[in-house]
């Protein structure tokens, strides 16, 4: 039932590998950099559940979480540890895995991108994403999922929460 998450993840991924790949002089963020990386993040169901599996959660424990409020909407988020490193890399929502990449946001006149990357040249529009249409692919995927789970596809998880059921966060 992930399955159109994760093509759309893994298109999004090859994407930006080869905009990177073309730009490598021009792309700042490596490991360690989390400029991006805030706290009090939520995402839809599907994206959830990948993560959460990934994390070795079920996707009931993931399901449960749905709607609550953040744990945190302050700081770094939940998945940092003290070198600025992502605990859940590899199973990253969108969100994360398009931060400092150029990005044509709904309704904006201008391509947003990291002030790290691409200092002093815009990228070719071939290298821009446009997260309107992104963002209609992960809906729907995340409406798909829903239906056959019988969730309310409106619903978010927070990210805080998922670290925390995870033991890769510790509230202090």
């Amino acid at each position: 039932m992930l399955q159109a998450y994760l093509q759309l993840r893994d298109r999004t991924d090859r994407f930006f590998e080869s905009v990177a790949s073309r730009y490598s002089d021009q792309i700042v963020c490596k490991p360690g950099c989390a400029k991006c990386c805030e706290g009090g993040l939520t995402v839809v169901i599907v994206e959830a559940v990948a993560l959460g599996i990934g994390l070795g959660l079920s996707k009931e424990h993931v399901h449960i979480q749905a709607g609550q409020e953040p744990l945190s909407n302050s700081g770094k988020c939940a998945f940092l540890d003290e070198r600025g490193h992502c605990l859940a890399y590899a199973y990253r929502p969108l969100v994360c895995r398009t931060h400092g990449m150029p990005l044509l946001l709904p309704d904006a006149e201008e391509v947003s991108v990291c002030d790290l990357n691409f200092a002093g040249i815009a990228p070719h529009s071939s290298a821009v994403l446009n997260t309107e249409n992104l963002n209609a692919a992960l809906f729907a995927a995340n409406l798909v999922y829903c239906q056959k789970e019988g969730l309310d596809s409106r619903s978010r998880i927070a990210l805080d929460r998922l670290a925390e059921l995870s033991g890769l966060w510790v509230r202090k």
